[in-house]
């Protein structure tokens, strides 16, 4: 059985999300930092750190959210949470899966490690400032490309939902308002609303996820 290492209020829970999407069997090892749970067996893994980090059934390590995102849909296709080798469809979430990963997610950096790069509040101030602005410019993009549609690709919940859904959720903590994103704002509760979405939010106490 796979093993899946994840820690509250992170990126990891977009795997989490796509292991109950995928009804994979698994055990999930809580990580948290805070109370020192199974921060020593985490470095052992992964000398980075860092969540997520999911363990085959073999005994295999797999780090990072997008190879684990794939690796995971790859292990049941007939839930087409991702499409098969060589397709255009497959390219377009593989597509919005690095956005996230590259462009959205990084974005967030400055308003959690601020402190690390400037002590003078006024540079804390204007680093945040253009953080927000940069996360702005973001959902500007994917408010676009969610008119008339369900999900980020289409109709069909894929992986890049399960990841895009976790990060958006992080601008309330950063106090930076979605509710002026028609599109945006449906999308969150159709996601937030899903069974396998539900499960996990509040497997890790986190039902009040939306804005």
């Amino acid at each position: 059985m796979m093993k899946f290492y994840f820690s509250t209020s992170t990126c990891s829970t977009a795997c989490h999300i796509a292991l109950e999407e995928l009804s994979l069997e698994y055990t999930p090892i809580e990580v948290s930092w805070k109370r020192d749970l199974n921060v020593s067996e985490l470095n052992k893994l992964n000398p980075l750190g860092a969540v997520p980090v999911l363990i085959s059934a073999q005994g295999k390590t797999l780090t990072q959210n997008t190879a684990i995102l794939e690796y995971l849909a790859d292990q049941k296709p007939s839930a087409q949470l991702l499409a098969g080798n060589g397709t255009w469809e497959r390219s377009e979430t593989m597509s919005w899966v690095a956005f996230v990963a590259s462009d959205l997610q990084k974005a967030f950096t400055p308003f959690f490690q601020v402190k690390d790069i400037s002590q003078s509040e006024t540079a804390q101030t204007e680093i945040k400032d253009f953080a927000a602005k940069k996360i702005k410019t973001f959902l500007d993009h994917i408010e676009n490309n969610l008119a008339g549609k369900n999900y980020i690709t289409g109709n069909q919940f894929t992986i890049a939902d399960a990841y895009l859904f976790t990060i958006i959720g992080w601008t309330k903590w950063v106090k930076i308002s979605t509710l002026e994103y028609k599109n945006i704002t449906n999308y969150m509760k159709r996601v937030f609303d899903r069974p396998a979405v539900q499960s996990v939010l509040k497997k890790e106490n986190m039902l009040d996820y939306l804005q």
